[in-house]
């Protein structure tokens, strides 16, 4: 391959010899013409002296005729003299010109030899380039045949897992078959226990009957519910003192986005919140002061907080978390002591059981986990069958009560890992349990409230209103420390206030978005809401 260099230096060497052939062609005419020149001026040197000779020397005619020729050749080598001067003249432009066309080569010259070595510079960055990109090259086709060899691994493992995941499903259906037929047992059994129930109830209504005659101070009226299902106050032991919130106290963001969770402490000295900004803040309730002062924040979930428990000594706080787990942190130096994982859907509910050394959680993959806090492992797993949205354990004598989005509670017997069921007619967002552990208020998305009785499983009363409607999945109803009111928020930020004898609904709108939660102080005199406006009130009588 001829160089760009190479075509350059031969254009150029071309022209300059042609310039130089025509130099010297000038130049040699310019020579023979000198000569010419130089030849007829010594003729006529001649010439002349010889006439001068001829005429003084004799005065003939043919003397004069000789004269005139010698005259007339000098004229004659005259012009022919004046003639060449003109075409050395003409030359000699023409070498000017030659000369200044020569320049002009020579400077054309250097700038294409200067255009080469740029080029031949140029040359040079790219082929470095051009190595530099060839190993490239190689560097990501072995990157490449490396991905390819794990793409195949991952295929293989994927395989694996798909055959494990048919074996899997195929021992569910199994294990859903296995479990319709523990059902059928349990509807016997159950009606056997109804059967106890029925003439243990007449023991115990006497009971109460001694125990009101006893204590003035305690109504234990033992009256059937009515038609229209209001709560038996025989089911209830009142007390006065709970209240009825109408009054705002504190309104106050304590959260960066919506507030999901909330709730006191058994002894009502804090008040734990958590959000969608993933974090847990617990606060100081001030009985003097009546108002709420930040203590601590606890952080380390990786997604929305979604409920919040403290442990029956206030030294711990639990918390389900949309990242698939639950946590549990120290208030004292607020470290995270434990992180549970094993479901593979969003935790909805998490509740300390067994005087804290155990935890159960509900989630979104349709199953409850009980967990042992001291050896951190999952004791147990409960399929439900259904997205399990929240958990209850207080008051439940060996056993966990659920609500699921198939519009389902469920009973849990943990001997035997089997459950009861009350159908509902929607979505079941929230449970809560009377202190005196026989009464269950149950919250659903058809925009009602529910009281279900433990020792029945039977509903008793149910609370709905003009007006209110559950605005989330996770809506979070509660009772009353004494019982007396049951209380919601509305998807318009109202909060719905019930009593629990009469069914007389209050109603209060200070939110300006969905009120998600709510919750009364342990002593009844404050109670406490939250929306998904980042925002929380407390209430006073």
């Amino acid at each position: 391959m001829i160089s760009l260099s190479s075509c350059c230096s031969w254009s150029v060497s071309a022209a300059d010899g042609k310039l130089q052939e025509q130099l010297n062609a000038v130049q040699k005419e310019i020579t023979r013409l000198e000569y010419q020149n130089n030849e007829l001026d010594q003729k006529n040197a001649a010439l002349l002296s010889e006439g001068s000779s001829v005429s003084g020397s004799s005065g003939g005619k043919g003397n004069q005729r000789r004269t005139e020729e010698l005259q007339s050749k000098v004229m004659k080598q005259a012009e022919e003299l004046v003639e060449m001067h003109k075409k050395v003249g003409e030359v000699t432009t023409q070498l000017a010109e030659l000369t200044t066309q020569l320049r002009k080569k020579d400077n054309d010259l250097v700038k294409k030899d200067e255009r080469v070595r740029e080029a031949t510079s140029q040359r040079k960055r790219l082929e470095e380039e051009l190595d530099t990109a060839k190993k490239e090259l190689a560097s990501a086709q072995q990157t490449n045949q490396a991905l390819v060899d794990e793409h195949q691994a991952l295929q293989l493992a994927y395989n694996s897992h798909e055959v494990k995941l048919k074996e899997v499903e195929a021992e569910n259906d199994r294990l859903r078959k296995q479990l319709m037929s523990y059902k059928v047992k349990d509807a016997d059994r159950l009606n056997d226990q109804n059967e106890k129930f029925r003439s243990d109830r007449e023991r115990q209504l006497k009971e109460e009957i001694e125990q009101a005659t006893r204590e003035p101070s305690v109504a234990t009226a033992t009256s059937k519910h009515s038609s229209d299902k209001k709560p038996r106050k025989g089911s209830l032991s009142v007390t006065e003192g709970s209240i009825c919130p109408t009054t705002p106290l504190e309104s106050m963001e304590v959260h960066d986005n919506e507030v999901s969770a909330l709730c006191f402490d058994g002894q009502g000295n804090y008040m734990a919140t958590g959000g969608a900004d993933k974090v847990v803040k617990v606060w100081c309730w001030r009985e003097g002061l009546e108002k709420l002062e930040a203590k601590c924040n606890l952080t380390g979930s990786g997604a929305s907080i979604m409920s919040v428990q403290f442990d029956h000594q206030s030294k711990m706080v639990l918390a389900a978390c949309n990242d698939h787990a639950s946590r549990i942190w120290s208030i004292h130096d607020q470290r995270l002591k434990h992180t549970l994982t094993g479901h593979s859907n969003k935790v909805m509910s998490a509740k300390f059981l067994d005087e804290s050394q155990k935890v159960v959680t509900g989630s979104h993959d349709r199953t409850l986990k009980i967990w042992d806090i001291h050896h951190k492992t999952c004791a147990k797993t409960l399929f439900a069958g259904s997205s399990c949205n929240d958990v209850v354990t207080r008051g439940v004598r060996g056993g966990i009560i659920s609500a699921h989005f198939d519009k389902r509670i469920r009973f849990w017997d943990l001997r035997s890992a089997t459950a009861n069921e009350i159908a509902l007619q929607g979505k079941v967002t929230s449970l809560d349990i009377f202190p005196d552990q026989h009464l269950l208020l149950c919250c659903s998305r058809d925009d009602t409230l529910r009281l279900i009785d433990l020792r029945q499983n039977a509903i008793t009363a149910t609370f709905t209103a003009p007006g209110f409607h559950v605005g989330v999945d996770w809506t979070r109803a509660a009772f009353s420390p004494d019982g007396q009111y049951v209380a919601a928020g509305s998807s318009d930020g109202t909060l719905f206030v019930w009593e629990t004898f009469s069914g007389k609904v209050k109603t209060r709108k200070e939110h300006g978005k969905e009120i998600v939660t709510c919750a009364w102080h342990p002593k009844g005199q404050l109670f406490a809401s939250a929306d998904r406006n980042k925002r929380i009130i407390l209430w006073r009588r």
